[in-house]
């Protein structure tokens, strides 16, 4: 979806206004460039465990509530609680890895990722452990959201 944005001037001459995304956006001759990221909000669904595997699915949403029309890179961290205020002990026996939808980058091993969605706004993983540990995924979107996921915790 691109449309013009509604259009200000700024003090420094600037022509800027707010996208069709509710973004801040400046607008040249031929197109529209966003200053803020489209991508505010995420829904996080954690599937029921399968032989020690539980799928996640990461949807990336607008403004409007809507999947997110591009590819966004996202921060990932698994933490000890739903109130994120510690690192998860060990990750999981083998933690998470990217499913059908995505990419996925290990910064820490089973801690700290990067992500990257697919032109639909999803990220599809999955979550692997032999164990009974309690994690829970938290996503940092680029606007700093915060968005934490429901337990990680298999029988």
């Amino acid at each position: 979806m691109t449309t013009q944005p509604r259009t200000f001037k700024s003090i420094m001459g600037k022509r800027l206004g707010v996208g069709a995304y509710g973004q801040l956006a400046a607008q040249n001759p031929t197109a529209v460039l966003d200053i803020t990221p489209k991508c505010v909000d995420a829904s996080i669904t954690v599937g029921a465990e399968a032989a020690d595997v539980r799928a996640i699915t990461i949807t990336l949403k607008d403004v409007h509530g809507n999947a997110i029309d591009y590819a966004e890179t996202v921060d990932i961290v698994m933490l000890l609680n739903s109130g994120g205020t510690d690192f998860v002990a060990t990750g999981g026996s083998t933690g998470i890895a990217i499913g059908a939808s995505g990419k996925l980058l290990a910064i820490v091993a089973k801690k700290v990722f990067k992500a990257i969605s697919t032109t639909s706004g999803v990220i599809a993983l999955t979550w692997t452990d032999t164990g009974t540990e309690a994690a829970f995924l938290g996503l940092y979107l680029p606007n700093g959201t915060r968005v934490i996921s429901s337990t990680l915790q298999n029988a």
